[in-house]
């Protein structure tokens, strides 16, 4: 099949295009940041635009895995409007420039909770444009992805809670002395956020089978129902990497919620990395 990948040279849309390029389907790649993934050998064509901007017909596709958006929480708090601008718009304008009779929205599970920041409510927006204008659509949701293949990089700004422990793991006490822990007293078992994380891997294999299927026309959570505080991925950390880092508690930051968790597995997910996994691929990654 002919499959548009868009924010193809980030994280995850690098790892989609490899996954599909290697199933013998010709790639069309889009991205605005060329300086992220070298996608060249796993892609058929390359275009280079920001879609927010884009305007006109590009090519006709027989499927499109929308990945490229705008991702952080925090950000999308004090910058509401360029994450509408990013998410929302920005999808309209790729439905308008790539006909297609699969669209596939990589979509994120704080959609289930559209109220709690611009991030969540930029991302159900556009699950909702997507209805609206095809007939046949996939809208996959998760969220925390981490782990690596080894090749591509993560993105450059430390967010990730597991990528965030593995730096102050590796750094231990030099360039980042401790680890920041944001909210101990939230309605857990342990007081900090309960979340689901998920392997790279596990996520694009979900995506590969999803995009070589038909249209599922519903809500597919590429994901464990399984929930870990962050508390307990510190503690992993500190057990796969053997060192007993420094952690600090923080107050609450603004547009989190107490507990974000997939509540049903799609037929496409099989896990197979676990927490372990992703602690040492982002060890590694660090070193």
């Amino acid at each position: 099949m002919k499959i548009l990948v868009t924010g193809a040279t980030g994280y995850i849309g690098a790892h989609i295009c490899k996954a599909l390029k290697e199933k013998g389907h010709w790639i069309l790649a889009t991205d605005y940041n060329d300086n992220q993934n070298d996608i060249s050998m796993w892609c058929d064509e390359y275009i280079n635009f920001d879609i927010r901007t884009i305007s006109g017909k590009y090519h006709n596709v027989d499927k499109v895995v929308h990945v490229a958006a705008k991702t952080k929480v925090g950000p999308s708090v004090d910058e509401p409007w360029d994450y509408y601008d990013t998410n929302v718009n920005g999808t309209k304008k790729i439905i308008e420039a790539f006909p297609c009779w699969h669209f596939i929205y990589c979509s994120t599970g704080s959609a289930f909770n559209p109220g709690s920041n611009a991030y969540a409510a930029t991302k159900w927006g556009g699950e909702l444009i997507t209805q609206q204008f095809y007939d046949k659509y996939s809208l996959v949701r998760f969220y925390n992805v981490s782990g690596n293949n080894g090749f591509y990089k993560f993105d450059d700004e430390i967010s990730h809670l597991i990528r965030k422990a593995a730096r102050v793991a590796n750094s231990m006490g030099n360039d980042h002395p401790f680890m920041p822990l944001f909210g101990t007293d939230y309605d857990t078992r342990d007081g900090t956020c309960v979340r689901n994380y998920t392997h790279i891997k596990d996520i694009v294999d979900g995506i590969v089978r999803i995009t070589e299927a038909d249209a599922t026309n519903k809500v597919e959570c590429l994901g464990s129902k399984h929930g870990v505080t962050v508390k307990e991925v510190i503690d992993t950390m500190k057990k796969v990497s053997g060192k007993e880092f420094l952690v600090m508690s923080k107050e609450r930051r603004p547009g989190d919620i107490p507990v974000s968790t997939i509540p049903l597995e799609s037929r496409f997910f099989k896990e197979t990395q676990t927490l372990e996994d992703m602690c040492r691929d982002a060890l590694e990654y660090e070193k």
